[in-house]
């Protein structure tokens, strides 16, 4: 298929391309057998088996099986097979979060992974963690994941406890965005690109030929795959990522476009693209800023996202980050109790680039969603971090670590406390400067008995 037709395609919001991914066992003894599948598949709560069964296809050397499966009113068809685990080139894959080195050693020493392919539907991140949870369901001791699609590995250990929640992990699991640079004459030359998008009938995105403000580049386009997975923008249409006294204004254009406008030699040029199967030729976006109807680099606005602008997070994403840090809440509030009588200093410093941490001293900070002045409804809300002081099951005391924009009556300073109804992120930081959020708090829980 062309890349033009590719194009339509996704304009059109269908998907072409399935998610891939593998996983395997921490038990020497797994066996991936008919019955077995079927019946895990069968005994979990999650989603509902349709039909499972032996796939007809003659292009296979190892067993297929076909699952259809019911989940959150979508059905899925899924092809599962078994591949042998030194055909992988694992060293060849990122790291999408911690793995320990003995679950590493295990999965190396494994005979068979299991494999699965299915195309998302309408909402990619719920298609995501319904595949994870098929995974899960499948492989319950896993001690690595494989995503074929963003070339990066996944704990077993984060498998598991995401595949246990109704809530759907992190956008940033979906993709992989890779920083390639190339160092010129005293000058860093700068290419930000996505892998993983396709999958989610989304363009890959990416920003080129930038050599400033590459932390900022960087979280830019993150910040943009959140919207487009809820909100995507079409081809050459202008979207507004955020505001700072004035609008961020953006849009894109396929890569096969811009490139004629940038010099042939620079990364991610057309000789980055050539060859069969090169993932980096597949339908993807180039990143623009628009100032005064021109198409210039989002270089422009480094400057702008490096004072903690507003940027504009969609509706969805701001309730599934909700629903994630009240549905893991219990694991930070003890976690903080356990440690509430440590010397405790706001961590979140860092961030707004006021001092270095404290590395001896555990840090929590909390994020609500509060109502701005002269709102409309109820879902018009500036979302602002406190250090926490004090926290029990239903509210948590803090400190506001921000300057609100939108909230006369708040300054940077005050401490007030809110219920856990408005609580719409956390994060914990331990004495090493290691950071724990709702996504990734099973690092710190897996060998405590505590929990």
């Amino acid at each position: 298929m062309e890349n033009d037709d590719k194009y339509k395609i996704l304009s059109e919001g269908v998907t072409f391309k399935p998610s891939v991914m593998g996983v395997i066992s921490s038990r020497q003894d797994y066996s991936f057998t008919f019955n077995n599948i079927n019946n895990k598949l069968k005994e979990n709560t999650h989603f509902n088996l349709l039909s499972f069964e032996l796939s007809k296809a003659t292009d296979h050397i190892e067993k297929e099986y076909i699952a259809t499966i019911e989940y959150l009113s979508e059905i899925y068809r899924l092809n599962i097979s078994e591949s042998s685990v030194e055909d992988l080139r694992l060293e060849e894959f990122g790291l999408a979060n911690m793995i320990n080195e003995d679950d590493f050693n295990t999965a190396l020493s494994q005979a068979k992974y299991l494999n699965i392919a299915v195309n998302f539907g309408k909402k990619p991140l719920d298609s995501f963690h319904f595949q994870l949870k098929v995974l899960n369901a499948i492989v319950p001791e896993a001690s690595l994941v494989i995503d074929f699609m963003s070339f990066r590995l996944l704990s077993g250990k984060w498998l598991n406890l995401t595949a246990a929640s109704y809530t759907p992990p992190s956008p940033d699991y979906l993709y992989a965005l890779h920083a390639v640079y190339d160092e010129k004459e005293e000058q860093t030359q700068y290419w930000f690109h996505t892998h993983g998008l396709l999958r989610c009938g989304l363009v890959e995105l990416e920003i080129l030929n930038t050599s400033t403000g590459a932390q900022q580049m960087h979280d830019l386009v993150n910040h943009i795959v959140k919207r487009f997975l809820f909100d995507p923008s079409k081809e050459h249409e202008k979207f507004t990522a955020g505001f700072d006294g004035l609008d961020i204004n953006l849009t894109w254009i396929r890569w096969e476009e811009a490139l004629k406008d940038f010099p042939a030699s620079i990364l991610g040029g057309f000789q980055d693209r050539e060859g069969d199967n090169n993932a980096h030729s597949e339908p993807s976006g180039v990143l623009f800023a628009i100032e005064d109807g021109h198409l210039i680099s989002p270089e422009i606005y480094a400057s702008t996202l490096s004072n903690n602008p507003i940027l504009f997070v969609s509706t969805e994403e701001t309730i599934r980050m909700s629903r994630l840090a009240k549905e893991r809440y219990s694991y930070f509030l003890n976690t903080f109790e356990k440690y509430i009588n440590q010397p405790k200093k706001s961590f979140f410093q860092k961030i707004f680039r006021k001092n270095e941490p404290n590395h001896n001293q555990w840090c929590f900070i909390i994020k609500f969603g509060l109502v701005v002045d002269d709102a409309n409804n109820d879902t018009e809300r500036e979302h602002l971090w406190f250090s926490v002081i004090s926290a029990n099951e239903k509210s948590v005391e803090g400190k506001l670590l921000n300057q609100p924009y939108w909230i006369a009556s708040l300054k940077e300073g005050d401490i007030k406390s809110y219920p856990i109804d408005i609580l719409t992120d956390w994060i914990i930081y331990d004495p090493d400067g290691n950071q724990y959020t709702p996504d990734s708090i099973y690092q710190l829980i897996e060998n405590d008995d505590e929990y």
